[in-house]
């Protein structure tokens, strides 16, 4: 339901669009879960695994054919890692190009920059699920909204130069949100992303926000309409320059769109269950899978 909440829209972009789109959302959500997953089972080390071939690629331009990773490993070689000399990466090039409207050196900028924005998403899924995270100040928690989507969004396919630092900060706008609806799942394994000074400030801890306790008390209370009514619209202001942009490829119009009705939704919901956490989840997602039954037929029957 999550991946669908947040990228249901693709089923509706033309199918060379569409899986531009689907490759970068595969590459992406592997690495999530497989951070997700080391934190639960440290043990069976996929993240770590799937580092040390990145590893390998990065230093040496390899991909064991027998690592579990491999077809996406290689998939992100051809796009991001290709020698310029090299035919293939020539023709990767080529359609790129075509599809995203960008000359040779604004596209080599942009394979670099991606290439950072990959890196520096796999470093922070390393920090970010670490065990006993601890988010202190609200510097640290805007680093934190940057680290995670803001790359996300820098990974995008069809994003120019124009709009690259905009796209980074709708991330954390994303990213913001994204929290804000997964509060009850978090804190079912033990996490909390609200900085600490801004729970001090209101008489609230980490520990009442991780066991339920918090909710209905007059600090935590006052916390949320400060995040809502401040913090929010701050990130807000900062994305505007990506909300308000012009010559977006099509499909980052929609996925904007999208992105917004969800924002206004997790508000809204979270508003009127009373800043609920543990309620907020059962409203949330009824009204999700109502608006998802109508818009994939929406999709699916006007592609962009």
């Amino acid at each position: 339901m999550k991946d669908e909440d947040n990228a249901a829209w693709v089923l509706g972009l033309e199918p060379d669009v569409r899986q531009a789109w689907l490759d970068r959302i595969r590459w992406i959500r592997i690495v999530d879960r497989l951070a997700e997953n080391e934190r639960i089972e440290p043990h069976e080390r996929r993240f770590s695994r799937f580092m040390e071939a990145w590893r390998l690629l990065r230093s040496r331009g390899f991909v064991d054919p027998s690592c579990p990773f491999a077809s996406e490993l290689s998939a992100i070689r051809a796009l991001w890692l290709r020698s310029a000399g090299d035919p293939e990466r020539g023709a990767a090039r080529d359609r790129r190009e075509a599809h995203e409207a960008c000359d040779a050196r604004e596209a080599d900028d942009i394979e670099g920059r991606s290439l950072a924005a990959w890196d520096a998403y796999l470093l922070a899924l390393a920090d970010y699920h670490a065990p006993g995270l601890l988010i202190r100040t609200m510097r640290e928690h805007d680093t934190m909204l940057m680290r995670l989507s803001g790359h996300i969004f820098q990974l995008v396919p069809f994003l120019t130069l124009e709009h690259w630092d905009a796209a980074g900060e709708f991330g954390r706008l994303d990213q913001f949100f994204n929290n804000l609806r997964d509060m009850q799942e978090d804190a079912d394994r033990g996490l909390c992303y609200l900085p600490e000074e801004e729970l001090a400030r209101h008489g609230v801890t980490r520990a009442q926000v991780i066991s339920g306790r918090c909710i209905g008390t007059s600090g935590y209370e006052r916390l949320m309409r400060s995040w809502l009514d401040e913090v929010m619209p701050t990130l807000y202001a900062r994305a505007a320059p990506f909300i308000e942009a012009r010559g977006l490829h099509p499909s980052l119009e929609i996925m904007r769109a999208w992105s917004l009705r969800r924002y206004a939704r997790i508000t809204r919901v979270f508003r009127a269950t009373g800043f609920d956490y543990r309620r907020f989840p059962a409203r949330y997602w009824a009204e999700v899978r109502r608006d998802l039954a109508g818009r994939r037929q929406l999709l699916r029957a006007h592609p962009v």
